[in-house]
C-alpha cells in the first residue's frame, strides 16, 4: 500500500469499528469477534477480486456501505410497520441491521490473496498491477461460511441468521430458490440486507 492507500484503508477501519461500537459492543460475544477479526486480514482485505472494493480495505468499506444503505432502507421501507417514535423500537431495529450489514461478509477474512499482473497504463504502456485471487482455507459456501462464523461468537435471532445466510439472494445457491424465496417472504431483514447489498455493490460501487 502507498500513503494515500493506506491513509484510506486506516479510516475504513476506524469509521466500521465505530459502527460496531455503536451498534454491536454490548451483545455477547462481541468484543471476542472483533478480536478475532483483528487477528485476520479483514480490515485490509478486498471485496472482491476485480470488482466492487477490490482495493486494501474494501472489504470494510463495502461493509460500512451495506450498513448506511440498510439503515437507509430501514427507514424509508419500514417493513414490520413498526412506530418510529418507539425508542426500544428504533434502538432494536436499528441495531440488528448494522450487526448483520457489519458482519454478513465475515466469510472473506483470509480468503484472497494478493498478486501482480499485467496491464496498460492510461499511455499504454505495460506494467505490474496489484491483483487478487481466491484462496479459501475453509470452503463452506458464501452466506453459509459467514453464518458459521458469526454463529461462533454470537447467539442470533432466526432473523438476523437468515438475513446472513440469505443475503448473496439468487447469485448463488441455484437450487434453493425454494427456502431463499420462503426466507425473503417472512423476514424482512433478510431481503432487505440482500438489496442493501446490491445497491452498495453496483449502484454506489465502492
Amino acid at each position: 500500500m502507498n500513503e494515500a492507500e493506506k491513509y484510506i484503508q486506516l479510516n475504513a477501519e476506524k469509521q466500521w469499528k465505530d459502527l460496531y461500537t455503536q451498534y454491536v459492543v454490548g451483545r455477547k460475544g462481541a468484543e471476542a469477534c472483533l478480536k478475532w477479526l483483528e487477528s485476520t486480514d479483514f480490515f485490509v482485505a478486498p471485496a472482491s477480486t476485480r470488482y466492487h472494493g477490490a482495493v486494501p480495505g474494501g472489504l470494510a468499506q463495502h461493509s460500512i456501505a451495506v450498513c448506511e444503505t440498510l439503515n437507509s432502507l430501514l427507514t424509508v421501507l419500514n417493513p414490520w410497520e413498526c412506530p418510529w417514535d418507539d425508542n426500544s423500537t428504533v434502538t432494536h431495529l436499528f441495531s440488528s441491521a448494522a450487526f448483520v450489514a457489519l458482519l454478513h461478509d465475515v466469510c472473506k477474512a483470509n480468503y484472497y490473496r494478493e498478486t501482480t499482473r499485467r496491464a496498460k497504463d492510461e499511455n499504454g504502456k505495460w506494467q505490474d498491477v496489484r491483483s487478487y485471487y481466491v484462496d479459501d482455507v475453509l470452503p463452506l459456501g458464501h452466506g453459509e461460511k459467514s453464518l458459521y462464523l458469526v454463529s461462533k461468537y454470537f447467539e442470533l435471532t432466526d432473523e438476523e441468521a437468515a438475513a446472513i445466510r440469505w443475503h448473496m439472494g439468487a447469485y448463488c445457491d441455484h437450487d434453493k430458490y425454494k427456502e431463499m424465496g420462503q426466507a425473503f417472504d417472512r423476514y424482512p431483514l433478510a431481503l432487505l440486507l440482500h438489496e442493501a447489498d446490491m445497491i452498495a455493490s453496483h449502484l454506489w460501487n465502492e
